[in-house]
């Protein structure tokens, strides 16, 4: 006998959606609402951004145009900027006492800086020579670096010696989030920019998981039209104060916190 001869036809066919039909249970999403905006130097194809001592940190990528800068909040000018070898692609930043460190796309290696006047001390290995991770976000939670890989994988990292000591994978209901990109602490929670997108993942790190949905797409009828994508978060714990900006914004805006449990 056929399995399903004895099954009248409207429960067979809810039995068949349910089979095939998608899940559609995700994160919630939590459009953005601007506190205040200010100008930001179009010039720079944002890859990393962190706020300390009252400025910010920025890396911009591209082969042969790459560097550091420290950035006046207020104004968006450069106060400081070190040009990065033109065969490297910069890529995310984070601080870690008087330091900061900062990777690099493809070619396997980083690069450690004073915070202060950003003078090149030495540079470092994120993978062996055979493997092919590459470097995208970076950030430090006080205890190890977290770096993302433009995967859905982020890596821990010993604040020492940058050794690998551990792997998450970020899902939302099961599934997959790739293109992992900038990172920042807010508080608990991981934020991490999600390339080709507006939008933010907010992670929960002790699992993985993505608690919600920081939307960024309201703030494109601010930009001019040649802005990039969504790339740049920067927290100032000290002030509870949240950033974000993106490749090439004329514009960097301060932006509500998401209340989240």
């Amino acid at each position: 006998m056929h399995p399903f001869k004895s099954i009248p036809f409207l429960p067979l066919l809810l039995i068949v959606l349910a089979w095939t039909a998608p899940a559609t249970a995700h994160a919630p999403v939590i459009p953005c609402k601007v506190i205040a905006a200010y100008p930001h130097d179009p010039g720079t194809s944002t890859q990393g951004l962190f706020f300390r001592g009252g400025v910010f940190y920025e890396s911009s990528g591209g082969y042969g145009r790459s560097f550091l800068a420290v950035v006046e909040p207020v104004t968006g000018r450069h106060l400081k900027t070190v040009q990065v070898a033109p065969e490297l692609f910069a890529e995310g930043i984070a601080p870690h006492g008087e330091t900061l460190r900062m990777l690099t796309w493809k070619s396997g290696i980083g690069h450690v800086y004073t915070r202060k006047g950003l003078k090149f001390l030495h540079q470092f290995a994120y993978r062996p020579t055979s493997a092919t991770t590459e470097g995208w976000g970076l950030d430090f939670d006080g205890e190890r670096y977290v770096m993302s890989t433009g995967k859905a994988r982020l890596e821990w990292r010993d604040a020492k010696t940058f050794a690998k000591t551990g792997e998450l994978t970020v899902t939302d209901q099961g599934r997959p989030v790739r293109r992992l990109n900038e990172l920042e602490f807010v508080g608990k929670w991981l934020y991490a920019n999600i390339w080709k997108t507006d939008r933010v993942a907010i992670i929960n790190v002790t699992d993985g998981t993505v608690r919600a949905w920081l939307d960024l797409s309201p703030l494109r009828e601010r930009l001019g039209r040649a802005c990039g994508v969504a790339n740049g978060i920067a927290y100032d714990a000290a002030g509870k104060r949240l950033y974000v900006t993106g490749k090439h914004w004329d514009r960097l805006f301060e932006i509500e916190i998401p209340e989240l449990r």
